[in-house]
Order: structure tokens, then sequence, then C-alpha cells
């Protein structure tokens, strides 16, 4: 496996463990409901972890195309 097909795969894994990572801190603070709801309705920004977790994983998803 080539050098550049390693970094592809690490950041694959890296992605997916983001939006495990994110999605479990919000749904832990906003509650399984909001987990299952439609989501209409805005929200206040998450705050702490939870909310860099969040923009983390905002970050991951505009650089991760430009990197591939």
């Amino acid at each position: 496996m080539t050098l550049e097909l390693q970094y592809l795969v690490w950041s694959i894994i890296l992605g997916l463990f983001q939006i495990v990572l994110q999605a479990m801190s919000a749904t832990k603070v906003r509650g399984s409901a909001w987990n299952a709801s439609p989501r209409d309705t805005p929200q206040e920004p998450l705050k702490g972890v939870p909310g860099r977790l969040e923009r983390a994983l905002k970050n991951f998803k505009e650089t991760f195309p430009l990197f591939l």
C-alpha cells in the first residue's frame, strides 16, 4: 500500500471517529429525542466540549475534500 493511500485510509478513519464522537456528545447534551427528531426548529449552539467537537467536525468536512 502506498504512502498516499495509507494517509487516505487513516484520514477516513479519523473522519468516522470524529462523526461518532460528535454525535455521541450532542446526543448526551440534547437527548435522544432530539437525535430522532426532524430538527425543524433551530437549537442554540452547543457549548463546551460538545461545541468544540462540532466545530472540529465542520472543519474536517471543509478541508477533507481539499486533502483528497
